[in-house]
């Protein structure tokens, strides 16, 4: 096992620039997440690590030696494929033993590293199945398995999970996860789920346009986020966000939201010297559906919880959560309440906003104000 670190990596195809200057570096033993939309270069990057990629400038490391002009079969990579990539004519066991047998190792250690890898996996009783016979869950974990025997330093997981069901991604992610506590070895996976993302890492790595938006613990990914892409990217529902200019009169600095029917609504904002330069211009107001809730649901720890009535658009219900949706300024705001607040469609209800967790951004920069 082995710390990765990227610097400054570039990747251009052509005078098209794909990666622009990515700068990660994540512990021994850790589990790093790229995440963000398609087209965002998470996959580019994961292949320039396991070498199917060369790069245009900067280098990796595992370690402190660099692996940026080796062979991928000189790297000491294993890689799990969103595809299995499974040969259909060999059985379970061959196909994890596959690797193995081609760089020479005996058929006992072979056979051992197979049972053992069967075991943690689940997977012991179909080791004579062809993987025509198997789901696509047991698929996925041969296709793990395979990855596993080598013991390598770093592991590269390319969307793995994208070809299941609902019930079997979760499944499948609490797999992953106990096996990397387990195994303890430095683990790259790239994904477009954020709950994924969130769920899995010890850093997440958030990419848009090839650019590295953010770096971070999911707490701090989630919590502080550094812009409106990452606010807005990371979280289901995504955070609320609103457009409103700062004011200030003799009590301080605030701003103003409208109900449906016109009622005006004071938020009062942070005395910082962020929001005083913003006086008269607007900010972007970002407030997690989870911060605006019923009043019963509320976190009391929150230094300022502020309870008024709001009038209820929608109702989602989600089976523990009931997603309620209001109106202010003009934009739907998802509140995240409890089943036995029993909101109604077209009628009032009382919401609780904790202001401790609202976030304000730039609207020109899109970067967050501190």
């Amino acid at each position: 096992m082995a710390s990765l670190t990227i610097r400054n990596l570039k990747k251009n195809y052509g005078a098209v620039e794909i990666l622009k200057g990515i700068d990660i570096e994540i512990e021994d033993g850790g589990f790093l997440v790229l995440v963000g939309p398609s087209g965002c270069g998470k996959s580019t990057l994961l292949n320039t690590i396991a070498g199917l990629e060369d790069i245009t400038s900067g280098d990796i490391l595992i370690g402190d030696k660099s692996i940026a002009g080796l062979h991928p079969s000189k790297r000491d990579i294993a890689m799990v494929f969103q595809s299995y990539a499974l040969y259909p004519n060999m059985t379970v066991a061959k196909n994890i033993a596959f690797g193995m047998e081609m760089r020479g190792v005996s058929k006992a250690e072979r056979d051992k590293a197979v049972a053992d890898v069967a075991e943690l996996l689940q997977i012991s009783q179909l080791l004579d199945r062809k993987p025509s016979q198997l789901s696509g869950g047991q698929r996925q974990r041969v296709a793990m398995g395979r990855a596993l025997v080598r013991d390598p330093q770093v592991f590269l997981f390319d969307e793995p999970l994208s070809n299941l069901d609902a019930k079997l991604r979760v499944d499948m992610r609490t797999e992953i996860k106990r096996m990397h506590l387990r195994m303890a070895t430095t683990t790259v996976y790239v994904t477009h789920d954020q709950i994924e993302a969130l769920t899995l890492a010890t850093k997440i790595a958030v990419l848009k346009d090839g650019e590295l938006q953010q770096f971070g613990t999911p707490d701090e990914i989630y919590n502080d986020p550094a812009n409106v892409f990452v606010a807005e990217f990371m979280g289901s529902p995504s955070m609320n966000m609103l457009t409103v200019p700062v004011e200030e009169d003799a009590k301080g600095l605030f701003l103003t939201l409208t109900r449906a029917g016109g009622d005006a609504l004071r938020l009062p904002l942070p005395a910082s010297a962020a929001m005083k330069a913003r006086i008269g211009k607007p900010v972007i107001f970002g407030l997690r559906p989870e911060a605006m809730t019923d009043p019963a649901s509320a976190d009391r720890q929150g230094a300022e919880i502020l309870e008024d009535q709001f009038l209820v658009d929608v109702v989602e219900p989600a089976g523990a959560d009931v997603f309620a949706v209001t109106v202010l300024n003009g934009t739907p705001l998802t509140a995240r309440m409890k089943p036995s607040a029993r909101v109604k469609e077209g009628e009032m209800a009382p919401f609780a906003l904790n202001l401790s967790r609202a976030v304000f951004f730039d609207p020109d920069t899109q970067v967050r104000l501190r």
